[in-house]
């Protein structure tokens, strides 16, 4: 298995707002700090592209974090099934890898 295989491309969507403080921009500097993040960037306003470390992050921990830090989460239909699959196929990439399910964020 190769070195890229434990890391993850996301694209994370928030509900579009005015407040510069509730878009793209403050969400990247609110996650470029964490541990096992490679890269985090604005997408548009209103989405950020993320790269993270499977072994120390997943999906659902980074939008927890960000909904912790009140960014509202973009939860149309799509977005909400894209992550669940998100979600799911981390799942089994980490069984196949035998790594263990990250329980909160790393310090």
């Amino acid at each position: 298995m190769e070195e890229a295989d434990r890391y993850r491309c996301r694209h994370i969507y928030l509900k579009q707002s005015d407040n510069p403080d509730l878009q793209a921009e403050a969400a990247c500097e609110a996650l470029a700090s964490l541990d096992g993040i490679l890269l985090v960037a604005p997408h548009s306003n209103h989405s950020v592209h993320v790269i993270y470390a499977l072994d120390q992050l997943s999906f659902e921990i980074v939008v927890d974090l960000l909904t912790e830090l009140e960014f509202q989460m973009d939860n149309s239909f799509l977005i909400s099934l894209r992550n669940t699959i998100y979600g799911f196929l981390e799942d089994n990439a980490r069984d196949h890898m035998q790594i263990d399910e990250p329980q909160e964020l790393p310090e």
